[in-house]
């Protein structure tokens, strides 16, 4: 017997790296489209919370107005409570 590998015993073990290498490519095939659903999913989620924090500002800056608006007011009734006379409670 004779410990040299023959054309033959190379050839196998070729084809069974190539098997092999096939299956290697098809798992990150797999796993790129994997990757490219989750890309779109976290897209989409981050297109969502860029969304919510746009409302959140607008009602932030709405909130912020109204406050405003309510302590001009709240000035002009006790104005007018002092040069009136009618007491305002609890302002």
């Amino acid at each position: 017997m004779s410990n040299q590998a023959t054309k033959d015993d190379v050839n196998e073990v070729l084809d069974t790296i190539k098997i092999l290498m096939d299956q290697v490519s098809d798992k990150f095939s797999e796993v790129e489209k994997r990757f490219d659903t989750l890309d779109v999913k976290y897209d989409r989620l981050i297109n969502t919370i860029d969304g919510f924090i746009g409302r959140i500002d607008k009602y932030e800056t709405e909130m912020a107005a109204r406050d405003s608006q309510f302590e001009r007011l709240l000035s002009w009734a006790r104005k007018v409570s002092d040069k009136t006379g009618i007491p305002l409670e609890n302002l």
